[in-house]
């Protein structure tokens, strides 16, 4: 096969260039057929990087995401004809439209934007490649705010734990943050601006004159409130002494190898936040190894458990999944951090960030009986289980709310799912490599999907309540996947 001199490729470079300027003002599928078949003619780059980048990179601003309240908010409705190649150019910072662009890997996965992608891989690629956001919602904000307070009431003194203050931490936490909240033509002054604040789209007429809707915003406030008291209930955090909580609100960071038979070079890096971990008490004296249990706050309802068993089995194991592997990345850091001890000096302030903290360190080995000096991390801590801590659930659920006592403010109470991660460590061992080689599978499919370099290849779900369908509106049509027949 005769090979294509250099001389040629930039002739054909050149040629295709120019009709693909034609035809972006005939057709845009004809604009990115002829932008795909360029892509096909070049190295497989991750982005497409000015040459001069290489020589002169201070010329040039660092990428990062795309504003997205400027692309989707309620005031920009003028702006529904986008283009998936436009955005990651502003991501880029590339104002030539002549130079072209690829559809780059994600840097780094999260357990959040893997389920994303298991279920609909048009939303991650809006949310995760695209880098782009809705607008925020009442339960979102809700469950933020919460998170929130409920960090920060183990901030306190076991005594000061009480309900009221658990109560005033939200308070103050969507004081913060829900900016002012008279009309729109009101908060256009200067001092508001300065804030940015995205909660400002909320409880507000946005049929009308954008004007608030402070009895919306004070009955969602009740609500919130609520679900605090639901969790008063079922754990009061006056009773959770130390050691625990271990932590709250840890980042986790691994890097994982895409194959088991790939090169070690060639990592995915995954990170995530870990709401909590707490130590189970541990009453056997010859047993030592300190058990740990990873939780996670829930504003929504617990799953109701009212199929048939398969199916149940299917709710359950999707609500624990992110939580699995959140387990999987906290194991390969108890790892990293019995390794870090080989590893030279430099090798180790590069491998920091997948070790555990010196904070948890710490925090363990108050936890323990007894404890040697530089301990074999792996040999004396366990992943126990791990629990979802629902602060509601549906009021006809009968294995959690009582159907002769009628709830007066019709939330259903607090509950907690718990799973087991084995009864041995190499039962635990086990369950989190079959994890690990889940989360390989995914970044493969993902792979394929980016190497097609088509964003009509990432395909949307039939969910009702997926951000994609409302993400997608906003694009020009055939510029992104769209099922024949479903409207915009």
């Amino acid at each position: 096969m005769k090979l294509i001199s250099t001389l040629q490729l930039n002739i054909i470079m050149t040629i295709l260039s120019q009709i693909s300027r034609v035809f972006s003002y005939v057709s845009p599928r004809g604009k990115r057929a002829t932008q795909r078949y360029m892509y096909m003619l070049q190295s497989r780059n991750t982005y497409h990087i000015p040459r001069d980048y290489i020589n002169n990179p201070q010329h040039y601003p660092p990428f990062k995401p795309i504003s997205a309240t400027r692309l989707f908010s309620s005031t920009n409705k003028e702006q529904l004809d986008l283009d998936p190649y436009d955005i990651l150019r502003d991501l880029q910072h590339i104002q030539n439209k002549d130079i072209l662009l690829s559809i780059p890997y994600p840097t780094h996965y999260s357990p959040t934007s893997l389920e994303t992608f298991k279920k609909c891989p048009q939303a991650f690629f809006f949310l995760y490649i695209l880098k782009l956001t809705q607008d925020p919602t009442e339960p979102l904000a809700r469950g933020i705010i919460c998170h929130t307070a409920l960090e920060e009431v183990f901030d306190l003194k076991p005594q000061e734990r009480t309900l009221a203050n658990l109560e005033n931490l939200f308070r103050r936490g969507w004081s913060k943050v829900r900016g002012e909240r008279g009309s729109e033509e009101d908060d256009t002054n200067e001092s508001n601006k300065k804030k940015e604040n995205k909660y400002d789209v909320l409880f507000r007429d946005k049929e009308g004159s954008g004007t608030a809707d402070i009895e919306k915003e004070i009955e969602w406030g009740k609500s919130s409130l609520e679900l605090l008291r639901s969790y008063y209930e079922l754990e009061d955090p006056r009773s959770v002494t130390s050691p625990n909580p271990v932590v709250n609100e840890m980042w986790v960071n691994a890097r994982i190898p895409i194959s088991s038979t790939d090169d070690k070079d060639e990592r995915i890096e995954l990170k995530g936040k870990i709401d909590r971990i707490d130590v189970l008490p541990n009453d056997n004296a010859v047993y030592e190894k300190v058990q740990l249990q990873i939780l996670d706050y829930k504003t929504g309802k617990k799953p109701w458990f009212k199929y048939s068993k398969r199916f149940n089995d299917k709710i359950r194991d999707e609500a624990f999944w992110k939580m699995k592997v959140y387990a999987m990345m906290l194991k390969k850091m108890i790892n990293q951090t019995d390794q870090a001890s080989k590893l030279t000096r430099d090798e180790q302030k590069e491998q920091y960030k997948y070790s555990m903290s010196w904070n948890l360190k710490q925090r363990l080995e108050n936890a323990m009986r007894n404890v040697q000096s530089n301990p074999k991390w792996s040999d004396i801590i366990e992943l126990n289980s791990l629990r979802l801590m629902y602060l509601t659930s549906n009021i006809e659920d009968d294995s959690v709310n009582d159907p002769n006592t009628k709830q007066e403010d019709g939330i259903g109470k607090a509950t907690c799912l718990d799973l087991s991660l084995g009864s041995t460590p190499q039962e635990v061992d086990s369950l989190l490599d079959e994890v690990e080689i889940e989360v390989q599978s995914i970044v493969k499919d993902i792979h394929i999907l980016v190497d097609e370099q088509d964003p009509t290849a990432f395909k949307h779900c039939d969910w009702r309540y997926c951000s994609c369908h409302e993400l997608r509106r906003r694009f020009h049509p055939g510029s992104v996947y769209q099922e024949p027949g479903m409207e915009m």
